[in-house]
């Protein structure tokens, strides 16, 4: 089995994105790491960092890091993230992913309801 980090999407919403990350491998392993971004080519952004925490998975190897306030990936508008993520068993670094995601909503926004006359 090859070492690797996964890297995948659980609620995303415009309050919060929760980005979740597991190592898959024999070896019992730390993974530590970072979310940083909004980078957009098309407009400045002012980039975050946001860390990856353990969870509270019975995976030992699983972190989440919760974005607040999430920018979300359009083609008119491709914001991304950058990924940097380390699993290390004891002082050796065993695995590592580098790459950019981008957040989008997974399922559609609900129609809000508004009383006759207030919307």
């Amino acid at each position: 089995m090859n070492n690797k980090i996964e890297i995948f999407l659980g609620d995303v919403t415009d309050m919060e994105a929760h980005v979740f990350a597991r190592y898959v491998g024999p070896e019992p392993v730390i993974l530590a790491g970072t979310l940083r971004g909004p980078f957009c080519e098309k407009a400045k952004t002012l980039p975050a960092d946001f860390p990856f925490r353990k969870t509270n998975s019975e995976q030992s190897a699983a972190v989440e890091a919760l974005v607040t306030e999430p920018c979300l990936w359009s083609p008119e508008m491709p914001l991304l993230y950058q990924v940097e993520l380390q699993a290390a068993h004891g002082e050796q670094i065993i695995a590592e992913y580098h790459g950019t995601i981008g957040l989008e909503r997974l399922a559609p926004r609900r129609p809000v309801d508004f009383a006759p006359g207030t919307g």
